[in-house]
């Protein structure tokens, strides 16, 4: 895949995200529904797994980067489930602001790139911190920690921000 055609995804699912969001009521980002998620929550986890994929193509700690020492990034449901009660207390403001500069750091590495490096192995990246699998082009975990999990957390949103307009 030509890097500006993976740019062009990036930016279009962020831009669908930004649709979704930028009319909600303080209510609507704020309220939880069943499983505990708000619509911030959902913004803010997305930003840190940015932060995540810049510590990838950057080759430092994507552990360190999401501040979870003491949990492997490859168990997910426990990371998540730690950047979630870290960012509870955030306001909305706040969470943009992870958003917005999340977004600028990942558009700044993957500027970096050719699309040569795209085809990479993962490994390349993390040479430090290899994984069983990091001999895959480091572009699946682009377009996982991007395109792929902002279409995931969009539905998310979706179903939420239907259940909290329902009286």
């Amino acid at each position: 895949m030509e890097k500006a055609i993976l740019l062009q995804r990036i930016e279009a699912w962020w831009a669908s995200l930004d649709e979704l969001t930028a009319e909600l009521t303080q209510a609507q980002l704020t309220t939880a529904g069943p499983d505990g998620w708000s619509v911030k929550d959902h913004l803010a986890h997305l930003a840190a797994w940015n932060l995540s994929l810049v510590a990838l193509l950057e080759g430092r700690d994507r552990d360190a980067a999401l501040g979870v020492w003491d949990v492997p990034s490859e168990e997910v449901d426990v990371v998540n489930d730690l950047l979630h009660r870290r960012h509870l207390g955030l306001v909305p403001d706040e969470v943009e602001a992870l958003q917005l500069g999340s977004r600028r750091l990942v558009r700044e590495a993957l500027a970096r790139l050719s699309d040569e490096d795209l085809a990479r192995p993962y490994n390349d990246f993390q040479a430090d911190h290899p994984l069983p699998d990091g001999d895959q082009p480091v572009l699946g975990w682009i377009n996982g920690n991007t395109n792929e999990h902002v279409e995931e957390h969009i539905g998310y949103i979706r179903d939420l921000v239907g259940a909290t307009a329902q009286p």
